[in-house]
């Protein structure tokens, strides 16, 4: 299910503002769009129990309020992140998880670059490539990741299967 808001406090401020809207995967894992405001964080999510955030904008936003753990990896739009980036990532939900935080997990639309790294973490876990994408795409239909991101995703395959 994909919740949908619109930010009318800053508008203004932001004229091809991208709806703010995001899905949950797992009982720990959100995946959306980037938040044009820091009030969407803290009105929406805070009021879920989100308390870590993971960002895969390319540009740095500022770090929200109220977040107990924040990341920030910057990928360009429509590329995987980089071997570094993806176990950083990686490490990041297991931790976040681990500890029971739920977290919110976002590039620009939520589309690409974010489910993504979503993928990398449930394959991680145990889950094979097809299983993983399909799981995510159940839970939030939008996403498209690039041919350059399911290569990338069938090399991480690979790798995690033999890092347990």
């Amino acid at each position: 299910m994909i919740v949908k808001k619109i930010c009318f406090e800053c508008e203004e401020d932001h004229p091809k503002i991208i709806p703010f809207e995001y899905s949950k995967i797992t009982a720990n894992i959100f995946i959306g769009t980037n938040m044009c405001c820091q009030g969407h964080f803290k009105k929406e999510l805070l009021v879920k129990g989100i308390k870590a955030d993971l960002s895969l904008e390319e540009n740095k936003m500022d770090t929200p309020w109220g977040v107990e753990m924040f990341l920030w990896l910057p990928v360009k739009d429509h590329n995987p992140p980089s071997k570094e980036q993806v176990f950083a990532g990686v490490n990041f939900l297991k931790t976040c998880v681990k500890n029971q935080k739920k977290v919110y997990v976002h590039c620009a639309r939520g589309h690409t670059r974010a489910p993504t790294m979503v993928i990398a973490y449930l394959v991680s876990k145990g889950m094979n490539l097809e299983k993983a994408l399909s799981f995510v795409k159940k839970k939030r239909p939008v996403i498209h990741p690039t041919k350059a991101q399911l290569s990338f995703l069938k090399k991480f395959e690979k790798v995690a299967r033999n890092v347990k």
